[in-house]
């Protein structure tokens, strides 16, 4: 009860906000090319970056050309302007970059990646620097001050809205309803939730937002790394063996299952808040409980594994390898495409 009143005056400001760029009070910029944005209502754990590795893997396909902006959260440049990758390399660490941002980077070669909050002019500058047919804005639906022509809305199936409540009493951004300013809604962890809550939450986005395109997506696992030598290995070898997990996720409780269901047997669960960077303390912690507990490795995912420090072990670290894939894949790019490129721009 104590935080509803600050709740009220947050949802009041997000609601006034919204309204004057409704009115023109305050001016989007608009770019001469379609820009995308990959957004939520709540505050992490839907999975924005593997849909948006999803959206712009599916651009170079049809070859067009797309850069990502990413805010790069943390890292050395979120208060300015840098150019992580270009379409031969990538040019910054983890730390200059953020953990997102260069995970985006590493895991899309040929598509830059530029990162800074203010992505009016980080925008700005990938056109110049590029000249893309697209941008895919990533954790944009917040972002008022530049023109998206699509809006995604990703909703985790698992854990929706939380409470209910926007900041600080709960987890959303905005309230439920704000749902039908996207152009397209996507739920994802689909296959994770129980089939009547994802019926449920089907119905409720129809009701709030009807004839709103409505898909669902999953994270599949797809292979296992060695993050020190490189080396690919099989899902299988998770299978009946004892690892230590750790993350540091909006929804950590999703990776954790995903490494049960592989048949990886989780000694312990380490959880840290969303972009913590693991320091060397901690990792040798982990190290000695993973000794004690027999277990063969410790287990991140590939936006942790960036960051790690380099520390030295008999205990290999292994990534889970994953991949975003929609329930219809055809349908959803063949909509993405219409509504990108069917209309003229500016």
């Amino acid at each position: 009860m104590g935080l509803y009143p600050f709740t009220l005056i947050y949802g009041a400001i997000v609601w006034l906000r919204n309204r004057l760029y409704d009115v023109n009070f305050y001016n989007s910029i608009r770019f001469s090319l379609p820009v995308i944005s990959v957004g939520n209502l709540s505050t992490g754990g839907t999975g924005k970056t593997p849909i948006t590795q999803a959206i712009a893997r599916m651009f170079r396909t049809q070859n067009r050309k797309v850069v990502i902006l990413n805010r790069g959260y943390k890292g050395d440049n979120e208060y300015g302007c840098a150019i992580v990758s270009d379409e031969t390399s990538v040019k910054l660490t983890s730390q200059q970059a953020g953990d997102e941002a260069f995970m985006l980077a590493s895991t899309l070669p040929g598509v830059p990646v530029v990162v800074g909050k203010e992505r009016r002019f980080t925008g700005e500058v990938a056109i110049d620097a590029f000249n893309p047919d697209v941008i895919l804005l990533d954790d944009g639906m917040q972002f008022w001050q530049l023109h998206r022509d699509v809006e995604i809305c990703l909703i985790n199936a698992c854990d929706p809205f939380d409470n209910g409540g926007t900041l600080p009493r709960g987890l959303l951004r905005e309230p439920i309803y704000h749902i039908r300013r996207a152009s397209i809604v996507i739920l994802t962890h689909a296959l994770r939730a129980e089939a009547r809550q994802v019926a449920a939450l089907t119905a409720k986005v129809n009701l709030l937002a009807p004839d709103m395109p409505l898909f669902t997506a999953d994270l599949y696992p797809i292979g296992l790394r060695d993050i020190k030598s490189g080396k690919e290995l099989p899902l299988e070898a998770l299978d009946g063996r004892r690892v230590i997990a750790f993350s540091a996720l909006g929804n950590p409780s999703s990776f954790e299952s995903m490494v049960g269901e592989l048949g990886g047997v989780l000694s312990a669960r380490h959880r840290f808040r969303d972009h913590h960077a693991v320091t060397l303390s901690e990792l040798g912690e982990m190290y000695s409980e993973a000794h004690a507990a027999s277990a063969v490795a410790l287990i991140t995912t590939e936006k942790d594994a960036v960051k790690l420090p380099e520390l030295e072990a008999d205990i290999p670290i292994w990534t889970v390898q994953v991949e975003m894939r929609l329930n219809e894949p055809d349908a959803f790019y063949a909509l993405l495409s219409r509504l990108c490129f069917s209309s003229p721009k500016g």
